[in-house]
């Protein structure tokens, strides 16, 4: 299958044969599905994240506009991993003391960094909230499932009118007026700044497992670490990334 651009030219609507492009998306879809229930609770049944998954491929195949110059394996990625996303927010499954805990990590960083000019280390932010580093690892490992991450979950960014989300960004309309495009430039800086502002360790961490998309296990060995030291540094780095970027001040 070259392109479902290519599909709907041929054969018509994408959704006339939605047994197709099932076959041929069904491994994306699996592919999200592993990705998200690696951080979510185990009372969360993979089948029913696949299910989610389905239903995002359909609407995204509807959404779909292939005059844009955006792949559709793109466009659908994103739209497959949105219909997960919002399927865990249903359940609510996060408390708010676990919410709560992730929030006050976040401002212990962010005052340490601005009394030291530099990322906090575990250490003082262990001291500035008045608990050991065991705790503080415990409490990261609690707050790792903070992980799963969408565009929806950033700000949307507003024009003169109305809101676009990151996912509208995405979809590339040449046509956005002058103030959305400023918009979108500002927020990407704003991503790209909070990335830079991370430890050297995280930012390698961050790389290998959501660029280069390595497992745990794989970070580990490459940086010489246990899994569950790997796992409590990138619970670590979603906090510092959330407080940054001021994400749960957008609930």
């Amino acid at each position: 299958m070259s392109g479902v651009k290519e599909y709907i030219q041929n054969e018509g609507s994408i959704l006339n044969d939605p047994e197709r492009l099932l076959k041929e998306y069904l491994p994306l879809i699996r592919y999200h599905a592993d990705q998200l229930m690696r951080r979510t609770p185990a009372s969360i049944e993979l089948n029913d994240m696949i299910d989610a998954g389905v239903l995002g491929l359909l609407d995204g195949a509807q959404r779909f506009d292939g005059e844009r110059e955006v792949q559709f394996k793109t466009f659908v990625s994103y739209r497959v991993r949105g219909a997960m996303i919002d399927y865990l927010r249903a359940f609510d499954w996060m408390p708010r003391s676990l919410r709560d805990t992730s929030k006050s990590m976040q401002l212990a960083m962010s005052a340490l960094e601005q009394e030291k000019g530099r990322p906090a280390e575990e250490d003082e932010v262990a001291a500035y909230l008045e608990i050991d580093v065991k705790e503080y690892r415990k409490r990261l490992d609690q707050v790792r499932s903070m992980s799963v991450l969408h565009f929806d979950d950033l700000p949307s960014v507003m024009g003169e009118d109305d809101e676009m989300s990151v996912l509208d960004m995405l979809e590339g309309d040449e046509g956005l007026m002058p103030d959305r495009q400023l918009a979108s430039k500002q927020f990407i800086e704003k991503l790209a700044h909070a990335m830079e502002r991370l430890p050297k360790r995280e930012l390698v961490l961050l790389t290998l497992y959501y660029y280069e998309e390595l497992t745990m296990k794989e970070v580990a060995m490459v940086l010489g670490l246990t899994e569950s030291r790997i796992s409590q540094l990138h619970g670590q780095m979603v906090v510092r990334l959330r407080g940054s970027l001021k994400l749960d001040e957008m609930k």
